[in-house]
């Protein structure tokens, strides 16, 4: 079904409870996560941003050049990105698959 025209009011009182539990502690978890990214001079987003640069260095080392080439620092364009956890730069959908995988990645194998 379409995430973003699903009928929730076809789910029995059990199906929703569950699913309102799961909601809850799966952004609890998600929150425990990234709780340095809101606090004052934000290292979580920092950290991640530095992350990027050290990647597209490895992997991509003509875009890096090109950004430094222009003085475009990573932070004037990821920290959004960060901040957001790509929220507002993709479709539901693709949030709501982003997101899954967030979770899923922060538990041990």
């Amino acid at each position: 079904a379409d995430v973003e025209s699903y009928d929730v009011s076809q789910l029995s009182s059990d199906a929703l409870q569950q699913v309102e539990a799961d909601s809850y502690w799966c952004m609890a978890k998600l929150l425990d996560g990234i709780q340095d990214n809101y606090t004052f001079a934000q290292p979580g987003i920092q950290k991640k941003v530095h992350m990027l640069k050290e990647l597209i260095q490895r992997i991509d080392a003509p875009l890096h050049n090109h950004l430094k080439k222009h003085s475009i620092e990573y932070l004037q364009f990821s920290f959004r990105w960060m901040n957001n956890l790509l929220m507002r730069e993709l479709p539901l959908a693709c949030t709501i698959r982003l997101w899954d995988t967030y979770l899923v990645s922060t538990f041990p194998s």
